[in-house]
């Protein structure tokens, strides 16, 4: 590694009504359940421990809240910035799986597929993410050298930051290492010479006590719950 790192702590929001509804959130706004608020407990007791410098989260209210939980042990105000926001869904915003699936069959597995190529209907694309996404990063992380920040985010968003970490192009979406659960933790680091590079992916044991939904990604039409959930 060249230069003194930044420690990126990076995570996924806790879960929200539509997770569990199996909607397309995009930059809508769903709130947290019960069990995703004590996801964002059990992450900020996790992270309760670390030094941590700041806290970013995307502007969009449930990634807030998740951030506020983290923030608050660490008496740190959170810095929202709206280059971490989710997809931009456009008019598939709110929509079930299933019923997409019904409605446009193709396009479904055109983004299951292949999704490097699909703009969604009045949205983005996954290029346009990663590219919001590595101008925040290339921003705010040199004010941070030498420190460890959190960064609260969303689910394909947090992927299109994994995948730079791992060196792959955007057609290497969707991740196989693992779906990322609600209030995961991937830990990375940032160097201007190197920017950013993965040292773990998505660690949940910290999740163990609330359980998460299993199957959490838009395409699917029936999240589940862990079998250990307690909450189920």
């Amino acid at each position: 590694m060249t230069g003194t790192p930044v420690r990126v702590l990076l995570s996924r929001h806790g879960e929200t009504a539509w997770n569990v509804e199996g909607r397309w959130q995009g930059q809508s706004d769903s709130p947290l359940t019960e069990r995703g608020r004590q996801q964002a407990h059990v992450l900020a007791e996790a992270l309760s421990d670390v030094p941590l410098a700041a806290v970013f989260s995307s502007d969009l209210g449930r990634a807030r809240q998740t951030a506020a939980i983290i923030a608050e042990r660490h008496h740190l105000p959170v810095t929202e910035d709206a280059r971490l926001r989710e997809i931009d869904c456009g008019a598939w915003t709110g929509m079930l799986g299933a019923d997409l699936t019904s409605v446009c069959p193709e396009q479904v597995a055109a983004w299951r597929d292949r999704p490097w190529t699909v703009r969604l209907p009045e949205g983005e694309s996954l290029a346009e993410v990663r590219a919001r996404c590595q101008a925040f990063f290339d921003e705010m992380m040199p004010r941070h050298v030498g420190q460890v920040v959190s960064v609260v985010t969303h689910g394909a968003t947090a992927q299109c930051v994994l995948s730079l970490a791992m060196g792959r192009p955007v057609e290497a979406l969707w991740l196989k290492e693992g779906r990322l659960e609600n209030c995961q933790i991937s830990r990375l680091t940032w160097t201007a010479a190197e920017g950013l590079q993965l040292e773990e992916y998505a660690d949940v044991r910290h999740l163990v006590s609330v359980g998460s939904l299993q199957g959490w990604r838009v395409m699917d039409e029936a999240p589940r719950v862990s079998v250990d959930d307690p909450l189920r």
